[in-house]
């Protein structure tokens, strides 16, 4: 494979909030991706495709070495292990870098059912060779989480799809947003935008004037091309507040899209889904603070005005991509009982979840 220069080398000087929430996101989620799929499937595998020189020059660790520790640390290493062998694949473009991630990938002493494998070359052609291969022998993909973290916005959509396409496949994409936002605007770079979106459609993108409006469009666009039932995003904000990239996570069960949400609670814990390159990335809360269950009581509102509905199945419309709703079960359940106190829905005089009682929406007589 040949080497590429490293698109962004002035990355690895600094260590900002922002490459802190993304290494805290991706660390408490594999927390639980491992022991879940640990605990079943035989083999789990991580692939990390841009994955850099393992750590900054502030000393901070890189998503590679991430990933390791939070299997290398984890409390119950000894049950996922037991049952299962992990293998972590790193692809990156850069010889230089390579040979940095390996020599601190010598650093730690893995048990015998840790694999690591370091590849140089573009992750679209060592993937898709991969996938082919798969194809070929009409073999099922391990249960997999692929992290892209490319920067800038070449994103080849038909592999996201593609990869997505087996069923126990799960994305982790940085979404570059500034750029991709800028290159819709430009006719110069129509083609990438193609190759990204996979439709063309993206197109309609610039009719929408609001930037918020067109970011959310522009992932939902992208969604809905790679497929996956439950997607969960958080939007990276810049020093003036705008919208830098944004971190989408694509699964297709919904005890993927309940962890990720767990995790995102851990480091935006008001629940805005936001992080900003200005907060301090060592603060720590005396008091936690809670998050604003106000929107996810509307939402109720406006979805089930006049209905009757089972707590499971207000559940599943909540974890549903479409339903921009980024609250966890114990928010609903929070919610639910707060209202049935007010009077202002008909159910059961005591809530107990477990047994999936019927909510009526309208005041209880």
């Amino acid at each position: 494979m040949p080497s590429y220069e490293d698109d962004n080398p002035g990355y690895w000087t600094d260590y900002t909030n922002l490459q802190r929430v993304k290494h805290d996101l991706l660390r408490s989620y594999l927390g639980g991706w491992f022991p879940i799929l640990g605990s079943w499937s035989g083999r789990v595998v991580y692939i990390d495709c841009h994955a850099g020189r393992g750590k900054y020059e502030t000393g901070q660790k890189g998503s590679p070495l991430v990933a390791i520790e939070a299997l290398l640390n984890h409390p119950v290493r000894r049950m996922i292990l037991n049952r299962s062998e992990v293998r972590f694949f790193f692809i990156e473009a850069n010889e230089e870098n390579k040979i940095a991630l390996e020599k601190h990938l010598t650093e730690y002493n893995l048990p015998p059912k840790v694999h690591i494998s370091v590849e140089l070359g573009d992750f679209q052609e060592v993937l898709e060779q991969f996938v082919d291969s798969l194809n070929k022998k009409r073999a099922e993909m391990a249960p997999a989480f692929v992290f892209v973290d490319p920067y800038g916005f070449k994103l080849p959509g038909i592999l996201l799809a593609r990869l997505k396409s087996f069923k126990r496949c799960e994305l982790f994409i940085t979404f570059m947003w500034r750029w991709i936002d800028m290159a819709i605007h430009h006719p110069d770079h129509e083609a990438n935008m193609d190759a990204l979106f996979v439709t063309p459609f993206w197109r309609d993108l610039r009719n929408i004037l609001d930037s918020e409006e067109r970011c959310e469009a522009a992932i939902r666009l992208l969604g809905e091309q790679i497929g996956g039932n439950y997607l969960t995003r958080v939007k990276m904000l810049g020093e003036n507040g705008e919208v830098k990239y944004v971190l989408i996570h694509s699964t297709g069960h919904p005890k993927g899209r309940e962890l990720m949400l767990w995790a995102t609670r851990k480091i935006c814990p008001t629940g805005g889904f936001k992080a900003r390159i200005n907060d301090n990335p060592n603060q720590e809360y005396l008091i936690k603070p809670e998050p604003n269950l106000e929107p996810l009581e509307n939402w109720l509102w406006g979805k089930y005005r006049n209905k009757a509905i089972t707590v499971g199945q207000i559940h599943a419309d909540m974890l549903d991509a479409s339903s921009g709703v980024p609250f966890l079960e114990a928010d609903m359940h929070k919610v639910l009982k707060k209202l049935l106190h007010e009077g202002k829905i008909d159910g059961p005089d005591k809530l107990i979840f477990k047994t999936n009682p019927i909510i009526r929406f309208i005041p209880k007589k």
